[in-house]
């Protein structure tokens, strides 16, 4: 109980004290314009807001600098401002901040940066009776050489779109769009106009003509009439060597005419997630599987000749998170061509690491004029106790060779030889009954050294039976190798006796292989009446009937002839 009082006694003295040093008054401040590239000065007032004839001391310490977190703004002097005895609603200032433009970093990040601005105020008569308040100071670092000038530019529309993934993550080879929409809010024709995008990376640099495939990193726009919008879209393809970090995509618009960026020049829309810049996250691959591609394959010639010889070249990339060493191995296979090569780079190949190879190879002489598709694969993970890769890519990448002229075959050599068709009645249906469905299963055996494609019919049924289906009626079967086809008849009531069907496989070059199949058809069994049908379900029940009226009439015949003997007398 007592520790219960002693505690209400301690809050209560605490609330006393707050209420105490709580200061009677306020001030009022108007908030400082942002301050950027274009603008280095900024200012604010100061008004207090007292009790009749009560008055106050105000010392306002201002921000020495403004930081990204690396580098910083120097402010000018004074860092200090301080008001005597001011008296009630008697606005002060302007208290100005400004820094020399000349000593901006060149690499400030982008962004909106704060520092901030301290007022003390203090009861003149009553030293106790303080108050104290910020004001936030912002600069804002946007991507115009000169900050942004002007308001007759707009950026309306920024979309970021990746082929591969989401838009606003990257991984290597990725293939980027960025579609801006820039747009004349003025009432004259703006001309020399420009679009330019940047992407700033974690150290403040802009990596934009790093990216791959990118044509130039700002396109012009030309006359944008007054109230009109014009749309420019950038490609490009995402480094195989980008970092796993955050980056920073940026988009500015502005005219070289009359005064240039200086005059007009415009970095923020509201489709950018901060305004001024989008945040894009780069990814390294982490699947081990993955890790490593085939990029930038070279065909010369792309489109080649019969016995011409072609080189393919490209590169192997490390686009994973993992460094791997000692060697790396690239298959190239097409069957068609007789092609099947092996080229191992003696080197490491660490995370964003690429290095070239070269296959050379001949187009045989007699192959068909068509597209053949390449196919190449890696191998990595090297372990050089055992000689063996212990890694190799889900992927197989491609190129297409097109091959036209010079060729002695420029069709397809047909051999088809002809296929083995077997067939008999399926084991689940063993008789063939007149009115009744019953199922053929036909074995389809290639003969052939390449696959074949046949397309199964039925002929020579129709005066006994109805087809009902061939499955499947379109079969490929690889080189050697048997597939089954069931066939599926109804046979007509009225038939009996031996019946012949075929069986055809058509394939190749209007080329058939028919098989005849003979089967006995056998009359269905005569329909037993309802009497009938009953005694074939019950006949048992029927025997035990049968077996207690034998029984019953045995009686019957012993008990008659007991009462026809005649009585003996006493």
């Amino acid at each position: 109980m007592k520790q219960k009082i002693l505690m209400m006694f301690l809050l209560t003295v605490i609330f006393s004290v707050a209420l105490v040093s709580a200061a009677n008054f306020s001030i009022t401040t108007t908030s400082p314009l942002s301050l950027s590239k274009s603008v280095n000065q900024t200012s604010f007032l100061i008004t207090p807001n007292l009790q009749t004839g009560q008055s106050v001391n105000m010392v306002v310490t201002l921000p020495q600098s403004i930081s990204d977190g690396t580098n910083k703004i120097t402010m000018n002097t004074p860092y200090s401002v301080t008001y005597s005895n001011i008296l009630n609603s008697q606005t002060q200032g302007p208290v100005v901040l400004s820094f020399n433009t000349a000593n901006l970093p060149t690499n400030f990040d982008i962004g909106t940066f704060t520092a901030v601005a301290n007022i003390t105020a203090t009861d003149a008569a009553n030293s106790t009776n303080t108050l104290s308040q910020t004001v936030p100071i912002t600069f804002v670092s946007d991507f115009c050489t000169n900050g942004e000038n002007g308001t007759d530019l707009s950026i309306t529309r920024v979309d970021v779109r990746n082929n591969n993934g989401d838009d606003t993550t990257w991984n290597p080879t990725d293939a980027i769009s960025v579609k801006v929409e820039v747009s004349n809010e003025g009432t004259t024709s703006i001309k020399s106009s420009y679009v330019e995008i940047g992407l700033i990376d974690s150290s403040g640099k802009n990596v934009i003509n790093n990216m791959d495939n990118l044509a130039d990193k700002k396109i012009k726009i030309g006359t944008i009439s007054d109230g009109k919008s014009i749309s420019k879209t950038f490609t490009f393809n995402v480094p195989v060597d980008i970092n796993a970090e955050d980056y920073k995509l940026v988009v500015k618009a502005y005219s070289t005419d009359k005064g240039g960026q200086k005059a007009l020049c415009t970095a923020h829309s509201s489709d950018l997630d901060t305004n001024y810049y989008q945040t894009i996250t780069g990814e390294r691959e982490t699947d081990e599987n993955k890790q490593v591609i085939v990029d930038s394959v070279i065909l010369s010639p792309d489109t080649a000749q019969c016995a011409d010889n072609i080189q393919l070249s490209g590169d192997v990339v490390n686009i994973g998170d993992t460094d791997y060493s000692d060697r790396i191995k690239v298959t190239l296979v097409n069957k068609e061509l007789g092609l099947s090569q092996v080229n191992q780079l003696q080197t490491d190949l660490n995370e964003g690491d690429s290095s070239s190879f070269t296959f050379d190879f001949n187009v045989p002489q007699n192959v068909t004029e068509k597209t053949y598709t390449l196919e190449m694969r890696t191998y990595y993970d090297y372990d050089t106790t055992d000689g063996t890769y212990g890694i190799t890519s889900d992927q197989t990448f491609t190129k297409d060779l097109v091959v036209k002229g010079n060729c002695q075959a420029t069709t397809p050599v047909t051999t088809n030889t002809a296929p083995t068709i077997t067939a008999g009645l399926d084991p689940s249906t063993p008789d063939a009954v007149a009115g009744k469905e019953v199922l053929f299963k036909a074995t389809i055996r290639n003969n052939d050294v390449k696959d074949n494609t046949y397309t199964i019919s039925v002929t020579g049924n129709t005066a006994w039976s109805s087809l009902v289906s061939v499955d499947p009626q379109t079969i490929t079967v690889p080189a050697g190798q048997s597939k089954d086809v069931t066939v599926d008849l109804n046979i007509d009531s009225s038939a009996t006796g031996d019946k012949q069907l075929s069986i055809q496989a058509a394939y190749g070059n209007n080329q058939v292989k028919t098989q005849g199949v003979s089967v006995t058809v056998t009359p269905a069994t005569p329909a037993l009446g309802s009497f009938g049908q009953n005694l074939s379900q019950n006949w048992f029940i029927y025997v035990i009937i049968l077996v207690n009226v034998i029984l019953i009439v045995a009686i019957i015949a012993v008990i008659v002839k007991m009462m026809g003997r005649p009585r003996k007398s006493d």
